[in-house]
């Protein structure tokens, strides 16, 4: 680490011998006491030169002083493991950014650590849900979003650079998630060609014979699991740390757990308060707000529940919840903002 780091009082001529001599091409920038002060690329050397800079200048005036860095409260450990968001976002942002070096400090902004791009997927993953399965259901037609989807299917819909089926692999897979299933139907031939095209690993396919409705073709996975799983559907796209569902889903002991998200819906119009008796009116208030708790579409489900579902058979996640309360199973809502969930 120590060739990497650069004191903020050094000149250009320390950084061109620093940046010889090292593999990457950023230098980290730090005061006396170690405090992260900016980095300097071989690009931020070379255009200071070009506009009047010697070797012997000091390297204050060409420096980055806001550069991307990790607190370490978001790693595991000094380097081992990375919490599984928290990897996502470092390898999104440093390959978008073209960033080779990203520095850990403490609370103090003091330098502990730094981690190389290039050694991004070495970093193991925190473990707790390797054993973990996610199914991503894909069956649907895609109702809403006629009509685009009589053309194109809905698992196929583009979000960012993506489509959202590769969004949800990705983002589950940052938490050490391995193992895919995804039922298919509606235009099933065109997602399997587009997924199998672009090599999306782990990915088991499980075609509905017919459409098996928002539960159905859970009952595909009997026998195929051991552990509790995942279900998404294919059109929810969501920021939540998994890891912590899963906590809640195992220590109350729930059947299924669900997320839902804080939803805020303002009527437009004045809400009429009237006595019953005659019709008279109360008041009116004006555009009232009501807050619901909004199922998104992202469960957790305990193994047996693929049992309980008949086989190739249409039936409804409602149906499903409603009966495992029936029968005494416990449903657990994991409640979170609505700013992390994109429907």
């Amino acid at each position: 680490m120590k060739n990497y780091l650069l004191n903020l009082n050094h000149k250009i001529k320390e950084a061109l011998v620093r940046l010889e001599k090292n593999q990457g091409k950023c230098l980290i920038v730090v005061d006396k006491n170690n405090v992260l002060k900016g980095t300097l690329t071989d690009g931020d050397v070379r255009r200071a030169l070009l506009i009047g800079a010697d070797i012997n200048s000091s390297i204050k005036k060409y420096i980055r002083t806001k550069p991307y860095y990790i607190k370490n409260n978001k790693l595991k450990s000094k380097n081992v493991e990375f919490e599984g968001r928290a990897r996502q976002e470092i390898i999104k942002k440093t390959k978008n950014d073209h960033i080779d070096i990203v520095p850990i400090i403490d609370k103090n902004k003091k330098v502990k650590d730094l981690i190389f791009s290039r050694d991004l997927n070495k970093i193991s993953f925190n473990k707790k849900l390797k054993n973990i399965s996610t199914l991503i259901m894909a069956g649907g037609k895609g109702v809403r979003l006629k009509p685009f989807t009589n053309y194109f299917p809905k698992p196929l819909t583009p979000v960012n650079d993506k489509t959202a089926t590769e969004t949800i692999i990705d983002a589950f897979s940052g938490y050490g998630i391995k193992k895919f299933f995804i039922s298919l139907n509606y235009k099933k031939n065109l997602i399997k060609s587009y997924l199998k095209e672009n090599k999306i690993p782990n990915l088991h396919f499980l075609e509905e014979k017919k459409e098996l409705g928002t539960a159905g073709p859970i009952s595909m996975l009997k026998g195929k699991i051991k552990n509790d799983f995942f279900v998404i559907n294919c059109d929810t796209i969501v920021s939540l740390n998994l890891e912590k569902f899963y906590d809640f889903h195992k220590k109350n002991n729930f059947k299924i757990s669900l997320v839902a998200a804080s939803k805020k819906f303002t009527l437009a119009y004045g809400s009429c308060k009237i006595k019953r008796k005659n019709g008279e009116l109360k008041a009116i208030e004006e555009k009232p707000s009501m807050n619901y708790l909004a199922n998104i579409g992202l469960y957790l489900l305990k193994p047996e529940i693929t049992k309980i579902i008949p086989k190739n058979k249409s039936f409804e996640m409602d149906t499903l919840i409603k009966k495992v309360k029936k029968s005494g199973g416990k449903v657990g809502v994991f409640p979170i903002n609505a700013e992390s969930w994109k429907d």
